[in-house]
């Protein structure tokens, strides 16, 4: 009888142990949490029809020259799988002489946003890709609040960020701005690549706690270490089309770099 009740003591404590292993392990695996950046090219994305990514897709490109500005919107053919999480993004390049926005432009350019942002029903997100100079970054404020204002509440509004503007010692440009997400982009990271690799290594690089939900990484560029992939929203970011061979390489990357100790 003694010997029958310490055996199945034993099995109890031996499945008590098995659980909160397996318990521990699951809490210990980040979950991916994965955006495509799907860029001005033809791109057929159904062989992902089974993974649990969001799309986030060019929908247009606003050009401001000398001679005005020239709003060009997706002509590309793109396929994506039926009934996915999709952000339409909308790209600003400045290729003027004078570098100045006027406010005849964030009427025309506010408007191109929203409408590109709101032409399919099933968009979560509106995101806005604009490398302002310090000089625009008056300008850009003001066009987010105007973006908010005309777009549907629905519809979150979202930003791409220079890394150099979640690390300033004040507090960033875009702080008190109608955003919900902003994401510091750690590739292309310009003249001061080798500054900023450096402490991204020694993971001393410290981001504003408004750049702390999101990142953007590259297919084609190093990626940083997992104090800054945890937990966070993965953009990623892709020069070539998308194919299975890609994804695979790039989300079995991420993993590796999430299960480093």
């Amino acid at each position: 009888m003694k010997r029958s009740i310490f055996v199945k003591s034993v099995i109890i404590v031996a499945f008590l142990v098995g659980y909160l292993v397996l318990f521990a392990a699951k809490n210990n695996r980040s979950v991916l949490n994965l955006v495509l950046w799907v860029w001005e090219r033809p791109e057929n994305l159904y062989f992902m029809k089974n993974e649990n990514v969001t799309y986030a897709f060019l929908v247009g490109t606003v050009t401001k020259t000398d001679n005005g500005l020239i709003p060009y919107p997706r002509k590309q053919p793109l396929r994506i799988p039926d009934n996915s999480k999709r952000v339409a993004v909308v790209r600003i390049e400045d290729k003027s002489n004078r570098k100045l926005f006027t406010d005849h432009d964030l009427e025309q350019i506010s408007n191109f946003i929203i409408n590109s942002c709101t032409k399919l029903e099933n968009n979560i997100s509106c995101q806005i890709d604009f490398d302002a100079t310090q000089s625009q970054l008056d300008f850009y404020k003001r066009l987010l609040v105007a973006v908010r204002t005309k777009l549907p509440a629905n519809i979150k509004l979202s930003i791409t960020s220079l890394v150099s503007w979640c690390t300033t010692n004040e507090e960033p440009w875009f702080i008190d701005s109608p955003i919900d997400e902003i994401i510091p982009m750690f590739f292309r990271l310009g003249v001061e690549a080798n500054t900023y690799w450096n402490k991204i290594t020694q993971e001393t690089l410290i981001l504003n706690r408004a750049c702390q939900k999101s990142i953007g990484i590259s297919t084609d560029e190093e990626l940083p270490g997992k104090v800054y992939l945890k937990d966070k929203i993965i953009y990623i970011f892709n020069n070539r089309h998308w194919n299975r061979s890609n994804w695979d390489i790039i989300k079995s990357n991420i993993k590796n770099k999430l299960n480093e100790k």
